[in-house]
């Protein structure tokens, strides 16, 4: 009883204050201005979950929430997306643009998900003329006739009020976005005739693969013989802008890289 009416006697809990937090440090704005510069038909979100862009194959129902629960907490800095809110690439900035392929990376998920990943340095970004000769055909809306074709078929809904905007799909890399992802020319300087089988591979992605593969030493897993970090760096990023590309026979998934592309 007493403590019943030392309760109703003591005062209201405080509601605490708040103020608006800017959403972007003035470097942040800066970039995601040239990011938008750069696609200027596509919708580009930054901090965006994992578990938001991919979802587990497995149909089992306790395999499902573990899959689920070993992308808690992973992120993206930045999501892209075409006007039907398609996914298109993702985009990671890491000290030294260093891809990680360790087992269960992000990277590794993304490219089990079939998810275009890019991995830039955050002391050192592109400029929006070098991202655009990276991302191709998705900085480039498509004719006016496709435009047309697609909005025609799109299901009664808002879509209808919106623009389509479709892009040309590519089917390889190109020596141009090569370069995008060199740009600092590392291994064309230092590997010329590297440089000029992968130019050669590039519009092949499964051979471009397995040369890329080949430079690797057999008994030691990703460690590659002889490079400096600057050409592993480039090596990775090729490697990881070619993956969507492959043509892979399916395979039974694993306990955690077996996800696809999520679908709202």
């Amino acid at each position: 009883m007493l403590s019943r009416l030392l309760k109703k006697n003591s005062p209201p809990e405080a509601i605490p204050a708040f103020t608006k937090k800017p959403f972007f440090r003035s470097e942040q704005k800066a970039f995601y201005g040239r990011l938008r510069r750069a696609l200027p038909k596509c919708y580009v979100f930054p901090d965006v979950e994992l578990r938001a862009l991919m979802t587990p194959v497995s149909t089992d129902t306790r395999q499902r929430r573990s899959e689920k629960e070993y992308l808690l907490g992973r992120k993206v800095d930045y999501a892209v997306f075409d006007a039907r809110l398609t996914l298109l690439c993702v985009i990671e900035l890491k000290s030294g643009g260093v891809i990680d392929n360790t087992p269960g990376s992000n990277a590794q998920l993304l490219r089990s998900a079939s998810i275009r990943h890019f991995c830039w340095d955050k002391q050192n970004l592109p400029t929006s003329e070098q991202m655009q000769r990276m991302f191709g055909s998705y900085a480039e809306p498509a004719a006016a006739k496709d435009e047309a074709e697609n909005l025609a078929s799109a299901p009664g809904s808002l879509l209808d009020d919106m623009p389509s905007i479709t892009f040309a799909r590519a089917t390889s890399l190109t020596v141009k976005a090569l370069e995008a992802l060199a740009p600092l020319g590392h291994t064309k300087a230092a590997y010329p005739h590297v440089w000029e089988r992968i130019c050669m591979f590039c519009t092949e992605p499964n051979h471009l693969e397995e040369y890329l593969i080949s430079l690797s030493v057999q008994s030691r897993a990703t460690k590659r013989a002889g490079f400096p970090p600057e050409v592993l760096t480039e090596i990775y990023n090729i490697e990881e802008a070619n993956a969507p590309f492959i043509n892979r026979t399916p395979t039974k998934p694993s306990w955690n890289d077996a996800f696809d592309t999520r679908h709202r």
